[in-house]
């Protein structure tokens, strides 16, 4: 069941202020811009800086700074009285798409969250401080599933409701500073107020794997979550990116043609992966295509059973990241994780992937394996600080 919650709601007038563009989009040069540059950002209150992961004695002061951050907020009118339990329907339209999601809680005891990716013990245990100091989620895991009918369903009378009014009154319908529209609405449910919306199996983690297990660790016995239909999902990818390269270009190139077929490209856009099986490779300025010889088993072969050793990514992180640049951990200071979406600057080595068929998703989640970091990159991304909710 996805349950009602009571939940303080940011108010119209903060909106554009309060709502930060999304912490993946942003480099970390650019995310402290955008802490300097905005006061009100409720980035103040969600950010765990990537560089205290491994230093657990910043976590708790971190922490305290969010609390600070978010009883400012609290104190200066940002967010209304806590409301009556309920769900509420979202719409991101931000990177040419529209998504529309059904925000409530999840008991983490009666629902299968299926996560696909792993999580690093560091971050989990920054935010599971972060959890308990503060008290409250704002960010809201990401979920979807294969069939969701009711959820569908509560979106749909909603919109129909919205569209009835004249005018529509949304509790919000804002831009935010990155150029997305949020829009919320109380959600219209058929067992009216605080009533919950069934489900038909597990749900998938699509953003919020860190999150999921922080709350666990801290005690919570809810999270809170945009429950996003599959047909509103639009699927991106990351690229890495490394900032040193120690070896002659022809070398790496070299070591390429001895797992895969290599062809060089004029350019960037030539090298972008359309389709799962190619990768693009940019190496001191040259850009290539590449892809991997068949690497399906033989007959005599025992079968390949965990699916996410399929995966492009997966080839990318253990030869192609491990065994040529010697680069085995996303915490490597080398390495770089951008958006397609976000715009690149130059580097000595860029390596491209294309998306992720939603389908390999809930093959490896439903298998229990997890891919490599920064597999997947769902399109619009949650927004923070739309909702305060006590878990």
């Amino acid at each position: 069941m996805i349950e009602p919650v009571s939940a303080r709601v940011l108010t119209p007038e903060w909106a554009p202020s309060v709502i930060p563009a999304p912490y993946d989009s942003l480099t970390p040069d650019e995310h402290a811009q955008h802490l300097a540059d905005n006061p009100d950002s409720f980035a103040h209150v969600a950010g765990l800086p990537a560089e205290s992961f491994g230093h657990p004695s910043e976590h708790l002061r971190h922490a305290a700074r969010s609390t600070e951050a978010l009883e400012r907020l609290i104190g200066l009118g940002a967010f209304g009285a806590t409301r009556s339990p309920g769900l509420y329907v979202q719409r991101v339209e931000a990177d040419g798409h529209a998504q529309h999601a059904l925000l409530g809680g999840v008991r983490l005891s009666s629902i299968e969250l299926r996560p696909h990716e792993d999580t690093q013990p560091g971050r989990v245990h920054g935010l599971a401080v972060h959890f308990t100091e503060v008290g409250r989620m704002s960010s809201p895991v990401v979920v979807t599933a294969p069939r969701l009918s009711m959820v569908s369903e509560v979106i749909d009378a909603t919109l129909a409701a919205a569209e009835a009014s004249t005018p529509s009154r949304p509790l919000l319908d804002t831009k935010t500073t990155d150029g997305a529209r949020v829009t919320l609405w109380p959600a219209v449910v058929g067992g009216g107020d605080g009533a919950s919306v069934g489900l038909d199996g597990p749900l998938y983690i699509v953003d919020g794997h860190h999150r999921v297990a922080a709350a666990r660790q801290a005690g919570f016995s809810h999270v809170l979550v945009a429950c996003v239909p599959t047909d509103e999902l639009y699927l991106g990818s990351f690229d890495r990116e490394l900032s040193e390269l120690d070896m002659m270009p022809r070398r790496v190139v070299e070591l390429l043609r001895g797992r895969c077929d290599v062809t060089e490209v004029p350019d960037a856009a030539a090298a972008r992966p359309a389709e799962p099986g190619w990768i693009g490779m940019g190496v001191a300025g040259h850009w290539f295509r590449v892809r991997r010889h068949d690497t399906a088993p033989s007959g005599d072969a025992p079968p390949i059973l965990n699916p996410a050793t399929l995966l492009d990514a997966a080839f990318v992180h253990d030869f192609v990241l491990g065994e040529i640049f010697g680069v085995t951990s996303a915490s490597d200071p080398r390495i770089n994780f951008r958006p397609t979406t976000v715009g690149a600057a130059p580097a000595p080595v860029t390596i491209m992937l294309a998306p992720v068929p939603l389908g390999s998703v809930f093959e490896v989640a439903d298998f229990g394996g997890v891919m490599p970091p920064k597999t997947t990159y769902f399109l619009p991304k949650a927004r923070s600080g739309l909702l305060l909710v006590r878990c």
